[in-house]
């Protein structure tokens, strides 16, 4: 007969929070803050990438939403998780206003919050390295950054190598100014230059590795 053990058993480290994030980018977004995520090896909050399906803001937006009633159905959606959906800005704005404006409405009528890079995601990296408050268009805001990444490619993953802790404190605080001038100039909300929802998603990431 074996012997009782009386050895206590680590305890269980409970997911104490869960973050849903549904991307345009098939690849640029999605593995920049899957990188994120793996450098804060958070054992107590679950961080959900999404995989890519739709390119526009509302499929982007309803692709969320999907994901959150699976969770919700499986009663595990607690009122302090969040769902969060990452999607460019002036493109669409200019291409499909109506599936735009869809988009910002039902985000934020179901409580979704959106990290909108605009005009792309090359902005939101571009400001890691220098000021910038003018209007740009995407091509130029590429152009821009492989002067500080020469070798640039969406399919690539510059965090943390590249866009490393310090920096990215310095593009935070970049956007807080640029969110800043733009409410003094009256400008639409989410106009450009403005990458205030990118940065506020790494910010509170970011924060919960501290």
């Amino acid at each position: 007969m074996a012997k009782p053990s009386f050895k206590r058993n680590a305890p269980k480290k409970e997911v104490a929070k869960k973050i849903l994030i549904a991307c345009e980018g098939k690849y640029t977004e999605p593995l920049y803050l899957k990188a994120i995520k793996q450098d804060l090896r958070l054992s107590t909050v679950k961080i959900t990438i999404l995989p890519h399906d739709g390119t526009d803001p509302l499929s982007v937006v309803n692709k969320v939403l999907d994901k959150r009633q699976d969770v919700k159905r499986e009663g595990t959606w607690e009122k302090e998780d969040l769902a969060w959906a990452v999607f460019d800005g002036d493109e669409h704005i200019q291409k499909d206003p109506n599936n735009w404006y869809q988009a910002i409405q039902k985000a934020k009528k179901e409580n979704v919050r959106l990290a909108v890079t605009n005009p792309s995601i090359e902005f939101w990296f571009l400001v890691h390295f220098q000021d910038y408050s003018a209007n740009i268009a995407p091509d130029k805001a590429e152009k821009l950054l492989k002067k500080h990444i020469p070798n640039y490619d969406k399919s690539g993953c510059y965090y943390p190598e590249l866009l490393n802790n310090a920096r990215t404190n310095n593009a935070i605080a970049r956007a807080k100014d640029l969110d800043n001038l733009a409410k003094q100039n009256k400008l639409p909300e989410y106009a450009n230059p403005c990458c205030s929802g990118i940065s506020q998603l790494v910010d509170m990431l970011l924060g919960m590795g501290n």
